[in-house]
C-alpha cells in the first residue's frame, strides 16, 4: 500500500459494481460494529477505529467512491487524524521557511563577505527536515495494524458487494 518514501498512503481500484450498491454494502457493515466506525457523506467514506482503540499515531482512512463508464473507482488516502496532520505541515512550513529565508540571509552575508550565523540555517532545516521525516515514518509503523484492519473492512465490503454481484447474474 504504502512506497517508501510516501507519506500518506493511498490506494486506487477499479471495480464492476455500481458506486451505490458499494456505499451501501458499506453502510450496512458499519452498522453491524465490526470494530471499525465511520461514516458516509455523498460519495466520500471516512474511516477510523473505535475511540478506546486510538493512539496519538491512529490513522483516519478517506475514500472516494466514483462511478465511471468501466465500472466505479475507489480511492483512499490514510493519514494520521487532522491535529497531527495540521502539527506536521507547521513543522514542514518551518523547515522550508528557514531553509528560504535564513539561507538566503546567511548566503547574502557570506557572499558580502560577512561572518553569518545564519548560515546554519541551511543545516538546521535539512536536520528538522529528516526528523519530520522520520517521526512520519515512526508514526506509520506504529499505526500500522490499525491501517491494515481499515483496509481490510473496505476489501470487505468490496468483496461481498461483487459477490453479491455474480450471485444475481
Amino acid at each position: 500500500m504504502a512506497r517508501p518514501t510516501q507519506i500518506r498512503p493511498t490506494c486506487n481500484l477499479k471495480v464492476n459494481v455500481s458506486a451505490s450498491t458499494l456505499l451501501s454494502e458499506i453502510q450496512s457493515l458499519l452498522s453491524e460494529n465490526r470494530g471499525v466506525e465511520g461514516r458516509i457523506v455523498e460519495n466520500h467514506v471516512y474511516l477510523k477505529l473505535p475511540e478506546k482503540e486510538l493512539h496519538y499515531w491512529s490513522p483516519e482512512f478517506r475514500v472516494t467512491i466514483t462511478e465511471e463508464e468501466n465500472g466505479t473507482s475507489v480511492r483512499g488516502l490514510a493519514g494520521p487524524n487532522g491535529k497531527v496532520w495540521a502539527t506536521f505541515m507547521v513543522f514542514y512550513g518551518l523547515a522550508i521557511m528557514l531553509l528560504i529565508f535564513g539561507g538566503s540571509l546567511g548566503i547574502s552575508e557570506w557572499l558580502l563577505g560577512m561572518e553569518s550565523v545564519w548560515l546554519w540555517s541551511i543545516p538546521t532545516s535539512v536536520v528538522l527536515y529528516l526528523f519530520i521525516i522520520i517521526a512520519a515514518k515512526y508514526g506509520q509503523r506504529l499505526g500500522s495494524d490499525q491501517l491494515a484492519r481499515l483496509r481490510n473492512f473496505l476489501d470487505e465490503a468490496i468483496e461481498k458487494t461483487t459477490s453479491k454481484i455474480q450471485t444475481v447474474s
